[in-house]
């Protein structure tokens, strides 16, 4: 099987970079410390200095948490410039008029960065067998929830790609995937959720439909992170924000209990439509044709 030439260039020039190692290195500090603070704020926090192994189970939600927000953070970083980046080095035509289609540069692209990230998440699995060795979580849990991130982190850098071929400047693209990420996806389901719970207790009092937060919330990854969280470790802070639209029917208690499994299946049709897209807009003189 031939690989991917974009693939194998984009991944040359990046492992001879030593940017990439400089950001591996943050990476790796940035979530070592996080153990550490985490490890010494429940010592001091007792009275003989020490800490209850049972306490280690948040260590790696906490450790979960950091990963999924620097993901969100990084992989725009990254894609932001993968076809903006061609265009302002003028590189853009000649990868345009060889025998690659658009959508196989794009695809070389998003696993370019998918692989880039793929490394950044494997090399923190070291501090991850802090919490594992007291126990409290398995090791099925640790593979659901790095692939979940890294579906997360896919659809982030698939966003880049296209807004990156829709902009012809860098920074342009990073900082419209950020608001995205940050306002609609985050900032603006929530307040959409606080607006319907509003009404619901000052002006109808209706029973409230599964409908609403299924279509809004399925698309906010903290929604699908903190499900996730409390699938794994038997808490039920997404259940108790959603108890409302609880009912008898076991199929919607199921959504609720596994509002991660929306969210993720969300995560891969957002993936799919915008590389497609990236790839129909990144030939502007293709298409007009």
């Amino acid at each position: 099987m031939m690989m991917n030439p974009v693939l194998r260039r984009e991944t040359k020039t990046t492992l001879r970079n030593w940017k990439m190692f400089a950001v591996l290195t943050v990476y790796v500090a940035i979530v070592t410390i996080g153990a550490f603070l985490f490890i010494y704020g429940n010592m001091f926090n007792s009275y003989n200095y020490s800490f209850d192994p049972q306490d280690m189970i948040w260590m790696y939600v906490v450790l979960c948490a950091i990963q999924m927000g620097l993901m969100l953070l990084a992989a725009p970083a990254m894609t932001g410039g993968s076809i903006s980046g061609e265009r302002e080095r003028q590189t853009l035509d000649l990868l345009l008029m060889t025998k690659m289609s658009s959508l196989s540069i794009v695809v070389g692209k998003l696993m370019s960065s998918m692989a880039t990230l793929s490394l950044i998440m494997v090399a923190t699995l070291p501090i991850f067998a802090i919490a594992f060795y007291f126990g409290g979580v398995s090791i099925g849990s640790l593979l659901i929830m790095i692939l979940y991130i890294m579906v997360t982190a896919c659809m982030a850098c698939s966003l880049s790609i296209f807004f990156s071929c829709i902009f012809k400047k860098t920074v342009v693209s990073m900082v419209v995937v950020y608001l995205l990420i940050g306002g609609v996806f985050c900032l603006g389901t929530l307040l959409a959720t606080f607006l319907q719970q509003g009404l619901y207790y000052t002006m109808y009092q209706q029973q409230a439909t599964l409908t609403f937060p299924l279509i809004v919330l399925s698309s906010n990854p903290g929604v699908g992170f903190f499900s996730l969280v409390d699938n794994q470790i038997g808490t039920n802070v997404i259940s108790s924000v959603l108890y409302r639209y609880s009912s008898q029917k076991v199929f919607v208690n199921a959504i609720i209990k596994n509002y991660w499994v929306v969210n993720f299946v969300f995560n891969i049709i957002i993936s799919v439509v915008f590389v497609l897209l990236a790839a129909y807009f990144i030939n502007p003189v293709k298409n007009k044709k």
